[in-house]
């Protein structure tokens, strides 16, 4: 089995859809930090998303329903996040397509 790297940057790009879909699932034995969550409305009107933290089961709202206007970009999260082993950071939106999130986390091994 190989060992966990002590710190490891992750950026994760994801097309939003109208579904309640997980775009990350901290790994086992890591504790990651969500360091910024952004979002781009790349449509011609304003569209909508709603950003969870999923754990055991149980999705809480960090942003609902959070309209950005056409061609613009929100900052959902930019203050620190601490996701433990398999909490799931999830996304949806009103409409396919219309926005896109990057999110960035620092992974960091539990020794």
């Amino acid at each position: 089995m190989a060992a966990t790297q002590l710190n490891t940057f992750r950026t994760i790009r994801h097309t939003v859809t109208t579904s309640n879909v997980g775009i990350y699932t901290a790994p086992v034995n890591v504790a990651t930090v969500v360091l910024n969550l952004t979002a781009a409305n790349v449509s011609s009107g304003i569209s909508s998303i709603t950003a969870y933290h999923s754990r055991g089961g149980t999705d809480i709202e960090i942003v609902r329903n959070f309209e950005i206007p056409t061609k613009d970009t929100a900052i959902l999260v930019d203050k620190k996040l601490v996701f433990e082993t398999d909490d799931i950071l999830k996304i949806e939106g009103t409409a396919n397509s219309d926005i896109e999130v990057l999110l960035s986390v620092l992974e960091s091994a539990k020794q």
